[in-house]
């Protein structure tokens, strides 16, 4: 069975294969339900959400947390970490700026954009996570979370699927993919990878179980500056021009991991990758290019490419 509903921006997909014993509407409400929680706790752009909360109070002293706002600060701050500040959880102060009136936009002002850059830097963030609290150690930080969370949500969807006594599940959040066990009499879940080129034109195609896969790119989202298209994703240059027609796809044991690696990579560029993914058991990578109408594919594991 598959139901879809609208949340975090996108559509989110759910495929089942439920017993006759559980009623599927209930299954697929109480998983678009914890969706929709999430989605309130890691948003960057609604003045309800946790992470408001935290930017407007946790400069002052350190406050509490919820539990998976715990989890999914300390995965990104050990990304960051592990990736120099090329994953970091702090620029949302850059991000809102590039994002008005809903859509993606280049900079009006790049004094602004320097501004905003100044407050970021993940080492202002101090987390406990034993006692769920977090600090920031100078006012003014925003979070962005946009590229950990939709992994992280789509995990907590299939656990709520799992828990409802449904192994067999797939859960799809625009280029985030969480698999439970295969579809009856398969070893897996056949994904598609498409990435670079022409929408539907399937560049690589994978079999998932018990594993997720995230997809960074920038087909639909990038903007120009001075007759050069960046990604939406930042990367650490004067400008923060990333390049546009690289996208990469991770495939790891879970669906946060899966989202900050493919993030952390996209940010750093094929040719610096080398050691993010060493030590990382059940991770690979796959890289990919729009070359003008032509792809380039690869892969890309523990060594350089």
């Amino acid at each position: 069975m598959v139901a879809e509903e609208p949340h975090v921006g996108v559509i989110a997909r759910i495929e089942a294969y439920v017993s006759r014993n559980i009623n599927p509407a209930h299954l697929f409400r109480a998983a678009f339900d914890r969706i929709a929680t999430l989605e309130r706790t890691f948003s960057s752009y609604r003045d309800d959400s946790e992470v408001r909360r935290v930017e407007q109070l946790a400069w002052r002293e350190p406050i509490s947390i919820s539990a998976q706002l715990s989890t999914v600060l300390g995965h990104a701050l050990a990304v960051a970490s592990a990736s120099g500040g090329a994953f970091d959880p702090t620029v949302g102060s850059m991000t809102r700026l590039l994002h008005r009136n809903g859509t993606l936009q280049a900079p009006r002002d790049m004094a602004a954009m320097a501004a905003a850059r100044s407050l970021t830097g993940w080492q202002a963030v101090e987390h406990n996570a034993s006692a769920q609290t977090v600090f920031l150690r100078r006012r003014g930080v925003q979070l962005d979370f946009g590229g950990i969370a939709k992994g992280y949500i789509a995990d907590e969807a299939l656990r709520v699927l799992e828990q409802a006594g449904v192994a067999r599940a797939m859960v799809s959040i625009a280029g985030d993919i969480a698999t439970g066990e295969p579809p009856p009499a398969q070893t897996g879940w056949r994904v598609g990878l498409d990435a670079v080129g022409t929408r539907g034109e399937i560049e690589r195609h994978l079999l998932l179980r018990n594993q997720a896969v995230s997809t960074s790119g920038s087909r639909e989202r990038f903007y120009e500056i001075d007759e050069r298209r960046c990604s939406h994703i930042l990367n650490r240059s004067e400008d923060s021009c990333a390049d546009a027609s690289l996208a990469v796809s991770v495939v790891a044991p879970t669906g946060m991991e899966a989202d900050a690696l493919a993030t952390a990579l996209l940010a750093m560029g094929r040719e610096k990758n080398s050691d993010l993914l060493k030590g990382r058991p059940g991770v690979r990578a796959y890289w990919a290019r729009a070359v003008a109408t032509t792809i380039s594919a690869g892969r890309a594991s523990d060594a350089p490419p």
